[in-house]
């Protein structure tokens, strides 16, 4: 009983020495706040990093290649915003559209226009997605022809990617009527047209007295017409023809 005893003693007195145990590391949980799409947004930012990269090209086919990636990629995305465009003209209430344009987009009113117009032509069959051409403002040169001049512009090869805007402009140009000259164009043409004149004399004369020693505007021989050289030939088949037109 008394071994019991001191045994019980000594336990309780190991249990008041014993150190308490260790508290456990409070484990502090941070809220996830709902819509924070962190990771998706960090993968965005990879990716379009990944995308925007220049990868090493050391020949013709491998810059060819990403050249036309690139080209292609600005196609789809103008396309896709004439095509955003399109559809919030359809939804949003009357004047939420025009003021979307005019505060929250960073172009104007006319690039808003004309990424409709391309996108509407496309999407209605009038253009091809295989020839559309990489930037809207070459597109909408294109979607603004009449029938007639788009059947002429394609008969003449220029509905294609790679078409510059100048080209279709001048294509344009070229269908109008000439318009009415006044007489201040034409003053104007014909003084362009003596000043080109001029410097191409002056050109004649400098080469005329290095090379030939004759100075045209001092050579009383020259400027009386006796200069000693054979008429051509074939200056002189046209004037035969002028006259046998005549009779």
């Amino acid at each position: 009983m008394a071994n019991v005893k001191s045994f019980m003693k000594k336990v309780a007195e190991q249990g008041k020495a014993a150190p308490p145990p260790a508290a456990k590391p409070e484990v502090v949980s941070t809220p996830v706040r709902s819509g924070a799409a962190v990771a998706p947004s960090k993968a965005d930012r990879r990716a379009s990093d990944i995308s925007d990269a220049i990868v090493p090209c050391h020949t013709r086919q491998e810059f060819a290649q990403e050249i036309r990636y690139h080209w292609n990629r600005s196609r789809k995305e103008f396309l896709s915003i004439g095509r955003y465009l399109n559809r919030a003209k359809e939804i949003l209430p009357h004047g939420d559209f025009e003021a979307m344009i005019e505060s929250d987009m960073p172009f104007s009113v006319e690039t808003a226009f004309r990424f409709r117009a391309v996108a509407e032509a496309v999407d209605t069959g009038r253009l091809s997605l295989d020839v559309l051409p990489g930037a809207e403002s070459v597109a909408y040169q294109i979607v603004t022809m009449t029938p007639d001049e788009l059947e002429r512009a394609k008969a003449q090869g220029l509905i294609r990617p790679d078409v510059t805007r100048r080209q279709l402009i001048d294509f344009k140009r070229s269908l109008r009527p000439p318009k009415d000259v006044t007489p201040s164009d034409r003053r104007r043409q014909l003084l362009a047209d003596y000043g080109r004149l001029r410097a191409r004399m002056a050109e004649i004369r400098d080469e005329l007295r290095r090379d030939h020693g004759i100075d045209p505007e001092h050579d009383d021989h020259v400027r009386a017409g006796r200069t000693g050289v054979t008429i051509d030939v074939e200056a002189e088949d046209v004037g035969t023809d002028a006259d046998d037109d005549r009779r």
